[in-house]
């Protein structure tokens, strides 16, 4: 086989949650099948580069919430890049359609943050596997009250969280030349990935949706709260929300990602989303208070 030959190896980066059984039937799943999980599955976006291209993720944190004391679910995954950039991938539907039929996103993989220019943008992907980036002035918003920037506000119907896979297993096609870097790349990265449990007040039954506000703070950055005033969701979710419930409080916590300081703030509002509205992000557009939403 020449230097330059593409070859199937396996690999199997098997993510298993607190909620997740461990028994005789997974284990042969994995024996029996090649792929296991959508494309769409949060354990598999994040080494997308890393599978095609052979380029390292960085050090990754996974974002949990617990609804229950016995329950763990995915939130996300945040990252910080060897150039600098934060990155975040949020978790979406199952079998969420991930290809992108033309120039426009429509399935939102990752949201990237550039340091220093404080930019911000969101990828997707077309059904090349060609990314696909969208730029509409959005930047960090500093408030004048404490030393935070929002980065964005992600709103997640909790039924979506429960329907998460907790196994997946590909097998990745790799030049042979650069198989073993890439082998301990994938290594690197399972062993040195940690898990994040966001305070979260208990969800009752009502609420069917979890707000959580990410970001960029000093690194003596201690607050126990954040005011539901601070993070500006009136004008940012309108179209979803109608009207934010006054005396929401966030559950607020400072997680340190390389050199960088970063406060995951979440809340369960009493406020319904719409049955049909799936993942939804705001983002702060620099210019003026006008602020814009993906979903």
């Amino acid at each position: 086989m020449d230097s330059g030959a593409v070859k199937n190896v396996p690999l199997s980066p098997v993510f298993i949650m607190d909620n997740t059984s461990h028994d005789n039937d997974v284990s042969r799943l994995f024996r029996e099948h090649d792929n296991i999980g959508p494309d769409s599955s949060l354990w598999l976006r994040p080494l997308r580069q890393l599978f095609k291209d052979g380029k390292p993720v960085g050090q990754a944190i996974v974002l949990t919430i617990s609804l229950t004391e016995q329950q763990r679910l995915p939130l996300g995954v945040l990252a910080q890049t060897q150039d600098n950039r934060m990155i975040f991938w949020p978790t979406l539907p199952q079998n969420a359609k991930m290809a992108c039929a033309g120039e426009t996103i429509d399935t939102v993989d990752h949201i990237t943050l550039e340091l220093p220019s404080e930019k911000i943008h969101v990828t997707g992907y077309d059904t090349s596997g060609q990314a696909i980036h969208t730029r509409r002035a959005w930047r960090l918003h500093h408030f004048a009250e404490c030393n935070i920037a929002l980065w964005f506000i992600l709103m997640v119907p909790i039924s979506i969280l429960r329907q998460q896979d907790m196994a997946v297993q590909r097998r990745a096609k790799m030049p042979t030349t650069d198989k073993d870097r890439r082998v301990n790349e994938l290594h690197r990265f399972i062993s040195k990935l940690s898990f994040s449990n966001v305070s979260l007040s208990p969800c009752d039954v009502q609420y069917n949706y979890v707000c959580c506000v990410l970001c960029l703070a000093s690194e003596n950055f201690t607050a126990d709260h954040l005011s539901s005033s601070l993070a500006p969701i009136n004008s940012m979710l309108a179209s979803e929300i109608e009207g934010w419930p006054n005396g929401n409080q966030f559950h607020a916590m400072p997680l340190k990602l390389g050199q960088q300081t970063i406060c995951v703030a979440a809340t369960c509002p009493h406020k319904k989303l719409s049955p049909d509205l799936g993942v939804s992000v705001a983002f702060p557009q620099s210019g003026g208070s006008k602020q814009q939403t993906i979903t």
